[in-house]
């Protein structure tokens, strides 16, 4: 954790590419960056340096705990607190299992807005230009 603090918080490259670089962590991957992003609310293009400490930590212990639902679910769910009947649905379908990933031109869960979809680093980068403003 403290390590990939202090690389994130040490560069002016935007915080989208650091997750994905693998001298500064290893094996976040697209679908956990774009989630981890939405989650924390952090726009995509944000250099590290000027993300808070406390939301670089953050989004490693997100990291962390959405690896671990990985692990027991054998799924990448990044949605929380989902009723038993969305939880079900979302098991059942990988179009309900996140927030922003995959749903490029779909309303954005919480607030309605087209979710964008661009390309950063050579990967899609899905996020929601108002929630992540």
């Amino acid at each position: 954790e403290e390590r990939f603090v202090r690389a994130v918080r040490k560069k002016q490259t935007v915080i989208a590419l650091l997750l994905m670089d693998q001298s500064v962590v290893s094996g976040i991957g697209n679908v956990y960056r774009a989630e981890m992003l939405y989650r924390q609310r952090l726009n995509p293009h944000t250099p590290g340096r000027d993300v808070p400490e406390d939301v670089v930590r953050a989004l490693w212990h997100d990291w962390v705990r959405l690896l671990a639902i990985g692990v027991e679910t054998g799924q990448m769910m990044t949605m929380d607190d989902l009723s038993p009947e969305r939880y079900r649905a979302a098991m059942a379908s990988r179009d309900d299992r996140h927030w922003v990933y995959h749903r490029a031109g779909l309303p954005c869960r919480v607030c309605g807005t087209e979710i964008a979809l661009e390309e950063i680093g050579a990967r899609k980068l899905y996020w929601c230009p108002r929630c992540q403003a």
